[in-house]
């Protein structure tokens, strides 16, 4: 070409468009240096991140997370790879700029003669990075200085965009750097300059092919792969992931170049040897050999199949925001009746219903009970209905008890006028019992209530109520045993079992708590929240003709009329006869495991699983498969989901999940139709407006065996 004819195709319009055909053509040659740096700068990033992650890590929807860290070490892990990435950049995108450079004004430049350019100017190059880190503070400073000014998100969320358009001719600073030799501050000044009078075009189209497109690609990509199942998700991010964070800086280099070329070529006095200043003289680079894309793709090779083939042994572990796939139905005007809600505070408890199937039952102590089923145990759809009839007590009524039957219904207790009955359920309807299980005089949320299932047939109900000989102020509960002999219950047959020390009842806490052991002989524990005490009720024969009370856990000083936040029990009995009890302290709130080392708990040992707050929900119990007991609880520290398995004399406790504020007063388990132990919990946190929260169910997919 003529010394003008370069300079008259630079200055022809529509920047954007021709960046991204100059990307597009030369797209392997412009992300060579992003091989050649960022390749084995990620893969022994990651190398290292997955030997020494340890029980850090887990694979949640079989993508990696880092769920088990402290906050300080996940910051580090988190700062770790944006430093590493950080670092590349600073050599791989000026030497990316220097090559597309070169393509516009016909000059071919290897990417090793480039990255060798960008590494004379680094010094420049990182004055330049703190001054961009600098303004990235003050642009975040007055968002946050907005938001308090105003309590408004959209004003909050305007400024910093204006600022950061209008910081997006620095961009040009590059260049500027690395071809002309300016100074750090020298080429902020210079990039300015350049585009004082198309500042606005200018700006808009770097905001558009550097920031707007990566991120609508980066998007657009997530979705996509979303579609796939798990294990093609997990690889398809390995793969094309890669391709994208590879292609993603060609393009953004080839809009920088050409918007930069374009400000000088509309410079008076300009020729092509102006615009070829800087660009280093060598020998034209070599062909790219095929070769070099198993090489490109190492990174994304290995973290996707160490993802798949879990050697390390990560825990894995399935996750459903059940809030995000539950749709509430639509109900017409004239309706009698209205449609259940979920509320924050409404978790009972999980059971596994027929099939694959899980059923969450839900009672906001203010309303009636509910069912919400889960198609599959993935509960990514669900179906959400009243348990009880519209007739049941709706208001200041004692939350509803529960248990499986064998053939996958549910029993479940509702309030009637005077006492209570028995509801038998499906996923989505429930059909009432013969009558009364029991009455009394008590208001119903003073009155303790806890169902088990019988292995010969029939249920055992655990029933306490306020002592009558006490009049208005009773000082004992009078526990009960009522035996039916059917899921009916038409013929109830209650035998009293103890006299104990009056305690306090919730609708959503469970402080009692009953099993069958074998033999048929039912167990019942109850915790005392004004003293932290455990009571144990066994019985010697199936009819309970004479029960036995141990208290295992004794009870601390306290004031009783200072009740903790939350409390309660969760209870099993091993195929031995041996209960177990989970638990969290009064004295120190930690979460704690009662093992039982006889059936009726006159010897037992206590086992610290984690430290815990009189805020935290109280922790959930079952048995897997081998019989071993099961916990999951809240950690105090980190705001985490934990399980505890326990074999023999150690209990090894690991996260499962994270939460952002809480996880509610309770946590609901059961073990699903595949044998792992499935965990709904309440996520929430308060934060302007309001209350934000959502209902999720976590499953560990490897932790138990079959």
């Amino acid at each position: 070409m003529t010394t003008m004819e370069h300079v008259e195709r630079l200055r022809e319009h529509g920047v954007p468009f021709r960046s991204s055909l100059d990307a597009g053509r030369n797209l392997v040659r412009l992300a060579l240096p992003g091989v050649l740096v960022h390749v084995p700068l990620v893969t022994l990033s990651l190398a290292a991140l997955m030997l020494t992650a340890g029980g850090s890590a887990a694979l949640v929807d079989q993508r990696f997370q880092l769920i088990g860290t402290s906050d300080v070490a996940l910051l580090t892990w988190t700062l770790v790879p944006a430093a590493v990435v950080l670092a590349g950049s600073l050599l791989v995108f000026p030497a990316t700029v220097i090559i597309a450079t070169g393509h516009l004004v016909d000059r071919q430049v290897s990417p090793v003669e480039a990255l060798r350019a960008t590494v004379r100017r680094l010094p420049s190059l990182l004055v330049l990075l703190l001054v961009a880190a600098l303004a990235s503070g003050a642009i975040w400073a007055a968002r946050a200085g907005v938001l308090m000014a105003t309590d408004e998100q959209w004003p909050a969320t305007v400024v910093p965009a204006v600022a950061a358009c209008m910081a997006m001719p620095g961009l040009l600073a590059v260049p500027g750097i690395v071809l002309h030799g300016c100074s750090g501050l020298g080429s902020i000044h210079r990039a300015y300059r350049l585009t004082r009078l198309r500042f606005l075009p200018a700006a808009s189209t770097l905001a558009f092919g550097v920031v707007l497109v990566p991120v609508a690609a980066t998007w657009a990509l997530d979705a996509g792969l979303r579609l796939l199942p798990g294990p093609l998700t997990t690889l398809g991010w390995g793969l094309a992931g890669t391709l994208l964070a590879l292609s993603m800086t060609p393009f953004q280099a080839a809009v920088v170049a050409r918007q930069f070329l374009h400000c000088m070529a509309w410079r008076t006095e300009v020729d092509d040897s102006d615009l070829a200043h800087g660009l280093p003289d060598a020998s034209p680079p070599r062909p790219v050999t095929p070769r070099l894309l198993p090489v490109a793709l190492l990174p994304g090779l290995l973290f996707s199949g160490v993802v798949l083939v879990n050697p390390f042994g990560w825990p894995e572990i399935a996750e459903t925001n059940v809030t995000e796939s539950w749709t509430p139905r639509e109900f017409s005007a004239s309706s009698r009746d209205r449609a259940p809600e979920l509320r924050p505070f409404d978790l009972q408890s999980l059971h596994t219903g027929r099939g694959a199937h899980l059923i969450v039952v839900m009672d906001g102590f203010q309303d009636r009970s509910s069912l919400l089923a889960c198609a599959d145990s993935s509960c990514r759809k669900t179906s959400f209905e009243w348990a009880e009839p519209r007739d049941a007590g709706t208001r200041w009524e004692a939350g509803a008890a529960g248990t499986r039957l064998p053939d996958g219904r549910l029993a479940l207790t509702t309030w009637t006028a005077g006492g209570f009955e028995l509801l038998t359920c499906e996923a989505t309807r429930c059909v009432r019992g013969s009558g009364a299980v029991a009455t009394t005089r008590s208001r119903p949320e003073t009155v303790g209530v806890a169902l088990a299932v019988r292995r010969g047939g029939g249920l055992v109900v655990a029933y306490a109520e306020k002592d009558p000989a006490g009049g208005d102020q009773p000082t004992h509960d009078l526990v009960s045993f009522v035996f039916c002999a059917d899921t009916s219950c038409a013929r109830p047959e209650r035998r009293q079992v103890a006299r104990l020390d009056a305690t306090a009842y919730s609708a959503t806490d469970h402080n009692l708590a009953v099993a069958v052991g074998p033999g048929e002989r039912p167990v019942a524990a109850r915790y005392d929240p004004a003293n932290g005490q455990i009571q144990v009720i066994s019985c010697l024969d199936v009819a309970c003709r004479q029960p036995r009370v141990t208290r295992p856990v004794p009870p601390v000083p306290s004031n009783p009329y200072d009740l903790p936040w939350t409390f309660g029990l969760s209870m099993a009995v091993r195929p031995d006869g041996r209960p177990v009890v989970a638990y969290r302290d009064l004295h120190d709130q930690a979460n704690k495991l009662l093992d039982c080392r006889t059936p009726d708990c006159a010897r037992a040992d206590v086992r610290l699983l984690g430290a815990g707050d009189e805020h935290h929900a109280v922790p959930a119990l079952v048995l897997d498969r081998a019989g071993r007991p099961v916990v999951a609880f809240e950690s105090r520290e980190h705001q985490r989901l934990m399980l505890a398995v326990c074999t023999g004399s150690r209990c090894e406790s690991i996260p499962v999940s994270r939460n952002r504020g809480g996880f509610g007063n309770r946590l609901a388990m059961t073990v699903n139709a595949e044998g792992d132990p499935a965990i709904a919990w309440i996520d929430h946190q308060i934060a302007p407006p309001g209350l934000s929260w959502n209902l999720h169910v976590t499953t560990a997919l490897n932790l138990t065996p079959d």
